[in-house]
């Protein structure tokens, strides 16, 4: 079973790096997809005012194209979206134009509001 969870402690940095995985983000909050007990995945929330900022999000090699990166990434976005009027992410992806995402100067920014959760499966749109 999948599930996400802010983590308080150094656990999500210590996954990171035993994958590999350079830690260059800003400080934040960091949050870990777990499937069943293991850490499959986490990614890295920093907070300017008004606004969260989505710096990173990392799935483990083998579980990647499962869908897994997209769970972890809408649960951040849902979690951090309804509490702060704006939501930016550190980086430019066309993977977040479908969610209403524009470029800016600093990555992609979108109101809180404004964010749709589209559906592949013909869910909710």
């Amino acid at each position: 079973m999948l599930h996400v969870k802010p983590v308080i402690d150094e656990s999500c940095e210590a996954f990171l790096r035993s994958e590999g995985v350079e830690l260059s983000c800003a400080s934040g909050v960091d949050v870990a997809l777990y499937e069943d007990e293991r850490m499959i995945g986490a990614a890295r929330v920093s907070f300017a005012p008004d606004t969260a900022v989505l710096e990173a999000v990392y799935v483990t090699p083998d579980r990647r194209g499962c869908g897994f990166g997209d769970f972890l990434t809408r649960a951040v976005m849902d979690a951090y979206t309804r509490s702060l009027p704006l939501f930016r992410v550190a980086y430019k992806s066309d993977y977040f134009m479908k969610f209403g995402f524009t470029e800016s100067a600093d990555g992609m920014t979108i109101k809180s509001e404004e964010i749709t959760f589209p559906s592949a499966c013909g869910g909710h749109r």
